[in-house]
């Protein structure tokens, strides 16, 4: 395979599909090239691109998931060396792409297209050409694949697989495609820019282990459960206009043999019966995205309207009642006949404005609604599309048998034994990325929900899902094959899986199920052990969580959002450095973010994505990264290439500075320039608990951001001969620095203010200065006194999270450098044990988001004690761009011995040492690879 990083020119390559516009909403499209060799090929390079993403096949064997996340300017092309799957005679290659078409926080919107080119060469000289354009590629759209809503505000659409729908074989070379029209040119060849190779590797792949099995039950439904689910395409798009409303009215006529109260499942929606509003009603503890209502039902026929909107960008409408309890639902009184329920149509919003909004709710069983087209009947045969409410709300037998993780290859779940279908709850041990795949023999006629999460419900059988986020993934099975071999299309994110078999006609045997990791492949290299055990527990447990989440980027999450945020992929970056040493995703990760700025010239807060989502002190942050990679790689060539974008970054700050004679910052800006910015114009530390560091008026924290993002250009600048902008940058940081002295310095109280109000002195603001370089010998000793005061608990109450925190986990990244800074080497492992030992304490392998444990639970940007414990316990501190001396220095309050090693270029920086008798450090050993030497600080 070629990895390298030149461009390979398209060779006239055209972008095909099965149309000419490729505009559709998450739309899949497959390809196909038929050929003959005489032998096996000496040559055989595909080079691919697929916007969105694709899987490719090589006579019906997969091959490789591929495609990076990619800004259309800039798009990105693999390279597949075919030889290994290609065989003398009739071959076929074959791609399916999935065009994403919506907003996601992976993805932006362009159009479906599919370029190749590249060739075959035989030993005897024959050659084929796979250039689209020019060879026989036929297309067809992919009608196996159903609309799915979104699985959150921030991912693409589920996977929605209809077997019945689909042609066996397609991918298999003895497949016959003479019905295939050929691919399609685009007609417009110009939606992406000049396409560059791409220069990470492809993910892992390697198998991922389920650890147990926590449950194997039957369905055993206790309620009669009716839904339907309508699409309402490009609503919910966070921070973009809907392109249709999300509004909708159901009615129906709910038949009660007797005048009765029954409990009523429903889900975020108003509700009338016989022209009174149901009550609201009762979350339910297992069943998620359940409100639970007690309602009386008159004898006879009940009037039911309701008025709801859409769940992501599709609506779900589940209404449960008793089973057996003679309730009959009709649309219109005559349940052997007609329809369910009358929705009212989609719309746009203008529409739903002019003519529904004033019609007010409920409405009457003579409403016609006429005036958008009138009522839309719901089938008796319909059924709701939503995987995460079915599988949520499903009800449990006993069970009946037990498994481990080993006995689910070939395990069969007999009819007579689940007659309604079963449920197999899996755990992976800790949250993965995977790319599932499984093949389940008999499960024609059935659906087959898979569904995601890393949080169970109270009775620990139930996933708990969201409303704004529920991962689930259906397909249903064709009763004319003897088999369903279903490859989701997308990796998923989760702890735990949830497969579940509704209406079996037979017997269901599970023949495989294949989880492979979607990470990316790095190999752990570091290594941290040291006299206290609970170090490190805190230090592995930073491994697993970043493993995990870097992908094609470095991601926040693997689970609702797996978007490359700025602050994140610094933090990240630094935690490789200490494990990994890997600098290609970095530099990946970085042509994103020069790629990134918007119209306000700032780098987007994360990216691949549209519209005006900044978040200021992340554009500042991005400075830091840049000069971070740099200063270990030393690779100008990439500055060079984004320095214009760091530029033009700055220079809003710059203009925002230049508001004031000291160029101290704002952090109101947007308040006072009448704008609506997200998350407000400083983002700052958000968990921590309220009061404690005020976020108003011309800001420390802000500014020493600010000033930390002008050091770290200025020495960019001076590293790519930028002399100009560095004597600019400097000019700006000679006003900068003495300004945040004279203004936030509190001679009163020894340490930084907030702001100049100093209505608030949080620690944060004197270790930002800490961190600029800017607390003079004079204020030091105050300095940090305040700080081991302020921060003496990491918790409020001094014990657990629950009445607040100081310090947020991923904001510790800095807190944490401010901290050494100072020499506090005390306060920043007592944070340490107190904050990640209480992550610990809770059974958790990884680390969350926040002490808030009901959001993720596998969040990079809080997994930064491991950087930080092998660079000031093991005391290694990698050399700059230029520089071969690796110094040792270690700064830590109670730590008696460590050991351990960090990557380098060339190989590990190995420590050893130990504290004698007499309480002085004692190195046992410190190896550095050849060209490097070492220097003992002490």
């Amino acid at each position: 395979m070629n990895m390298g990083t030149e461009s390979v020119d398209k060779q006239g390559a055209k972008a095909i599909w099965y149309d000419e516009s490729g505009q559709e909403r998450n739309a899949y499209a497959r390809f196909r090239l038929t050929f003959e060799l005489a032998d096996k090929p000496e040559e055989a390079l595909l080079h691919l691109f697929a916007d969105t993403t694709y899987q490719l096949f090589v006579n019906g064997r997969f091959v490789q998931n591929g495609g990076v996340r990619f800004d259309p300017a800039h798009p990105v092309y693999d390279t597949h060396d075919l030889r290994e799957w290609l065989v003398p005679g009739r071959n076929a290659i074959a791609v399916q792409v999935n065009y994403v078409g919506h907003k996601t926080f992976i993805t932006m919107k362009s159009q479906g297209g599919f370029q190749a080119w590249g060739g075959i060469r035989t030993a005897g000289g024959a050659t084929v050409d796979v250039t689209t354009g020019r060879a026989e590629w036929k297309a067809e759209a992919a009608k196996a694949y159903r609309y799915a809503a979104k699985s959150s505000l921030f991912l693409k659409a589920g996977d929605c697989y209809d077997q019945r729908l689909d042609a066996p074989g397609w991918a298999s070379a003895e497949f016959d495609d003479a019905s295939w029209p050929a691919g399609t040119l685009l007609a417009n060849q110009a939606a992406w820019g000049k396409p560059e190779p791409r220069a990470i590797p492809f993910m892992s792949g390697e198998r991922v282990s389920i650890e147990k099995v926590l449950h194997v039950l039957p369905l055993a439904p206790d309620e009669d459960i009716y839904s339907f689910s309508v699409p309402m395409p490009h609503v919910n798009e966070i921070h973009e206009p809907n392109q249709s409303s999300t509004f909708m009215a159901v009615a129906t006529w709910i038949y009660s043999p007797e005048d009765a109260w029954a409990t009523v499942g429903l889900f975020y929606q108003k509700t009338w019966l016989n022209g009174e509003q149901i009550a609201s009603g009762l979350y339910s503890p297992n069943k998620s995205m359940r409100l639970n209502h007690r309602v009386h039902f008159r004898k006879g026929w009940n009037h039911y309207f309701a008025e709801t909107g859409a769940l992501q960008d599709m609506h779900h409408h589940y209404v449960a009642l008793p089973k057996n309890a003679g309730f009959i639902v009709s649309a219109d009184r005559t349940p052997a006949a007609g329809a369910l329920f009358r929705r009212s149509p989609v719309v746009s919003e203008a529409v739903f404005e002019q003519e529904l909004s004033g019609i007010q709710a409920p409405y009457g069983s003579e409403e016609e609604l006429a005036a958008v087209g009138g009522w839309v009947e719901v089938g008796r045969e319909e059924q709701g599309q939503s995987p995460t409410m079915s599988s949520g709300w499903d009800t449990y037998g006993e069970p009946v048998e037990k498994l481990d993780a080993a006995d689910l290859t070939n395990v069969s779940f007999p009819l007579e034994r689940y007659p309604a279908g079963f449920s197999l709850l899996l755990d992976l041990g800790m949250t993965r990325l995977v790319s599932p795949r499984i093949v389940l023999e008999g499960a024609g006629g059935a659906a087959v929900d898979l569904t995601y999460g890393e949080h169970l419900n109270e009775d620990g059988k139930h996933l708990r899902h969201y409303h704004w986020y529920g991962l689930g993934d259906r397909a249903y099975g064709d009763e004319e094959r003897e088999a369903l071999d279903w490859r989701l299309t997308q990796p998923r994110g989760f702890r735990y899986v949830q497969l579940t078999v509704r209406n079996p006609q037979r017997d269901v045997s599970v023949r495989e199920l294949d989880l492979r990791s979607a990470s990316y492949p790095v190999e752990e290299k570091g290594s941290f052990r040291c006299s206290d055990p609970l170090l490190e527990q805190i230090w592995a447990m930073g491994v697993r969580t970043e493993a995990v989440n870097m992908e094609d980027a470095y991601t926040d999450c693997v689970t609702r959002e797996r978007g490359q945020y700025i602050r994140d992929t610094i933090i990240q970056y630094h935690n490789n450095l200490a494990v990994f040493g890997d600098h290609a995703l970095m530099r990946r990760s970085l042509e994103l973010m020069g790629q990134s700025p918007d119209e306000t010239r700032k780098f987007r807060a994360v990216y691949p994505n549209t519209g005006d989502y900044t978040i200021s002190d992340f554009a500042l942050n991005a400075l830091e990264g840049f000069y971070a990679y740099y200063a270990q790689t030393g690779d100008s060539g990439l500055i060079e290439t984004y320095w214009d974008a760091m530029m033009s970054n700055m220079s809003w700050f710059h203009e925002l500075a230049d508001e004031r004679e000291d160029m101290l910052l704002d952090a109101e800006w947007d308040v006072k320039r009448g704008i609506k910015a997200h998350y407000g114009g400083f983002h700052g530390d958000l968990a921590i608990t309220k009061g404690y560091m005020a976020i108003t008026g011309i800001h420390c924290v802000f500014s020493c951001t600010y000033l930390i993002a002008l050091q770290s250009a200025a020495k960019l600048a001076a590293a790519i001969g930028k002399d100009e902008d560095r004597a600019e940058l400097e000019r700006r940081i000679a006003i900068v620095a003495p300004a945040i002295r004279a203004k936030f310095w509190d001679e009163e109280k020894g340490c930084y203010g907030d702001n100049l109000e100093r209505s608030t002195h949080s620690a944060h603001a004197s270790l930002f200065a800490a961190r600029a370089g800017i607390v003079t010998e004079t204020q030091l000793a105050r300095v940090t006194s305040h700080v081991a005061r302020s921060l003496r608990s990491l918790f409020v109450n001094g014990y657990g999270p629950e009445d607040g925190v100081y310090v947020s986990p991923s904001f510790s990244f800095y807190i944490f450098e401010g901290l050494y800074e100072l020499g506090l080497a005390e306060t920043a492992e007592r944070m340490m044990r107190q904050g990640w030992g209480w992550f610990l304490q809770q059974g958790l392998k990884q680390t969350p988001e926040y002490f808030d444990l009901s959001n993720s639970l596998c969040h990079a940007w809080s997994s930064c004690p491991t950087y930080f414990l092998s660079r000031h316990v093991l005391g290694i501190q990698l050399p700059e761009e230029g520089s071969s001396e690796v110094v040792i220095r270690v700064l830590t309050a109670e730590v008696t011995e460590a050991e351990g090693a960090v990557p380098l270029a060339g190989g590990l920086v190995e420590v050893k040492w130990h504290t004698d008798a007499d309480g002085r450090r004692v190195f046992d050993y410190v190896r550095v690879p050849e060209s490097y030497h070492a220097v003992i600080a002490g």
